[in-house]
């Protein structure tokens, strides 16, 4: 049988006791020491006058509260500016009084140039993109090959001894570089003069 110590005063000392002993005594003796342990603790509540305080800040008006608008798109910004109405209106109206003059136009710039001018313009149009996708073409093709050959040359062991060499080179060849730039640049490294 365990042997029972003295009651203690204090209730987290009495319920640590009473969680160290296995039998069910001191599982109720822990509960009851953990529930007084608990009604010892001091009450969270706020500090007086709180609830008064908050009331009071909600009742007034918050100064920085000032409603903000949501953020605009451009183009609205653009639609409200009184020079875009005014460009808007006067190219609105100069479209509309040239379409009284718009078909004769058409007519006499259609009467200078005949059908077969037409389709020259087309088909040169169209010889001159042919040329340019092929010159692409074979652009792209070169790059392609040149990139494919550098990745194959550049996996072989022998490439990538002769890389690591020149990085270790650039490297060491940059320490040096570095140590000379920042080097106590006094006249005693100077020959003098005779």
């Amino acid at each position: 049988m365990a042997m029972r110590h003295p009651e203690p005063h204090d209730p987290l000392t009495r319920w640590l006791q009473a969680e160290r002993e296995a039998d069910d005594a001191g599982a109720l003796a822990a509960e009851t020491a953990l529930l007084e342990l608990f009604e010892s603790l001091p009450r969270l509540a706020p500090s007086a006058g709180f609830a008064d305080r908050v009331l009071l800040q909600v009742a007034q008006p918050a100064v920085w509260a000032v409603p903000v608008p949501a953020r605009q798109s451009w183009l609205v910004g653009l639609f409200r500016s009184p020079m875009f109405r005014l460009a808007l209106t006067s190219g609105l109206l100069a479209a509309c009084i040239s379409m009284f003059w718009l078909p004769r136009l058409l007519m006499t710039l259609l009467g200078m140039a005949t059908m077969n001018d037409l389709l020259e313009l087309g088909v040169a149009s169209v010889v001159d993109l042919s040329q340019w996708v092929g010159l692409a073409a074979r652009v792209g093709e070169w790059f392609l090959t040149v990139l494919g050959a550098l990745a194959v040359s550049l996996t072989s062991p022998a490439a990538l001894k002769v890389t690591a060499g020149c990085l270790a080179v650039s490297g060491i060849s940059f320490v040096f570089l570095r140590e000379l730039m920042t080097r106590d640049r006094s006249l005693r490294y100077v020959d003098p003069i005779r």
